[in-house]
């Protein structure tokens, strides 16, 4: 039963997250935007995929106002590692190429140099890249070679709103400009002047957002104040508008595929339950070591008094024990004695006398239960 349920994680994920809070594209359902029933957390990625506001806000773009749901476009995918280009490698007509600072792509191999020919693309997505090339201009001609004559380039950028220009960081460490720009990967900040300098280019620019549709999603569906630059060779972009049938099949799925009261039960029981276990476990051991930090709470005080309680009365019990059994065993009763019972009392008594973190009330009680501890022995009540 237990293997059965691992191998339908997904299907019983699904089922448990089903909800209204928000819709995700990539898995193609509408999910609670809580990532645990259990807690009042909320977030805006997909509980089922992981996907990002800002990835879900440019898929649902793409497929509202382009053809991409047809599967016959050509497209090229340049973009970091995340949803969208696990996505784009699932689409029939897709290159796609992830970019990390030492990896796929990097304008410092020249990989798009000449490898595709001319007017090959139907859309180009390029989000967030450009920043991130120490050269990115020799970027913006190649894509504008490699795109059809009606195609269109997506190039969303982090864009500095209250700057005129454009700022190039100067620095080329990674771990300097991290310091200096709080920016890691990023080689500048493009400000205001962000579309001319695509239009310097030879490309023309449209800025635009959602201007309506969608009333169906719920916010944290995606971003409606998103602005898209959108770059094409022609006077304006080809856009068509798929907004009916998208809405229409979103209706379908959020009538039809709801929540599962079974699948939540066991969700929560196998997966939920089990993972916040884990997480307070491991939270609860990391107060209790031995971190200057930790040795003057509560429950450091209560982990000193539980261990040393524990090993003081062992060392006793095994003591006791061994001289019952043989009188040869009284060796090995003073060395349970020593190990535990003298070992528990040190763990006491190292919280009193060398805890410096601790404050006197602290120390008090744990001073208090040591000396009950050491003294009920000799006072009858365990001989």
């Amino acid at each position: 039963m237990f293997a059965t349920i691992r191998l339908n994680y997904e299907f019983y994920k699904k089922k448990y997250f089903r909800g209204k809070d928000l819709y995700c594209p990539f898995c193609s359902g509408f999910y609670k935007a809580n990532k645990y029933k259990l807690s009042k957390e909320m977030s805006t990625v997909c509980p089922i995929c992981g996907s990002t506001l800002e990835e879900r806000t440019v898929l649902l773009f793409l497929q509202a106002k382009t053809g991409l749901l047809s599967g016959e476009l050509r497209v090229l995918v340049v973009t970091e590692p995340g949803k969208t280009a696990g996505y784009f490698s699932n689409y029939p007509n897709a290159e796609v190429k992830t970019y990390t600072e030492t990896g796929d792509f990097t304008i410092r191999d020249n990989t798009l140099k000449d490898k595709y020919p001319s007017d090959n693309f139907d859309i180009i997505i390029c989000n967030y890249i450009l920043e991130k090339l120490p050269d990115y201009i020799p970027v913006i001609k190649e894509l504008k070679r490699i795109l059809k004559p009606e195609g269109l380039i997506m190039l969303q950028a982090n864009i500095n709103t209250e700057k005129e220009k454009t700022e190039e960081f100067s620095v080329t460490s990674y771990k300097d400009r991290f310091m200096m720009y709080g920016i890691a990967g990023n080689h500048r900040r493009f400000g205001k002047d962000y579309a001319d300098q695509i239009r310097s280019k030879g490309l023309n620019v449209t800025r635009m957002k959602f201007s309506g549709g969608f009333e169906i999603l719920p916010e944290m569906s995606f971003d409606k104040e998103e602005i898209f630059y959108l770059a094409h060779k022609t006077d304006k972009p080809a856009l068509s508008d798929n907004m009916d049938e998208l809405e229409e099949n979103m209706q379908i799925q959020k009538h039809n595929d709801r929540g599962s009261a079974v699948s939540s039960f066991i969700y929560t029981t196998f997966f939920i339950v089990p993972e916040h276990i884990r997480k307070h476990f491991f939270s609860l051991l990391g107060n209790i070591s031995e971190r200057d930090e930790n040795k003057g709470t509560l429950i450091y005080m209560i982990y000193i008094l539980l261990s040393g309680q524990f090993f003081y009365w062992l060392g006793m019990y095994l003591y006791v024990i061994s001289g019952s059994i043989s009188h040869e065993m009284w060796l090995a009763g003073l060395v349970f004695l020593f190990l535990f019972g003298f070992g528990g009392a040190m763990i006491m008594g190292g919280y009193v006398f060398l805890n410096y973190r601790a404050g006197y009330l602290k120390k008090f009680i744990v001073g208090l239960v040591l000396l009950v501890s050491i003294l009920y022995p000799f006072l009858g009540g365990f001989f």
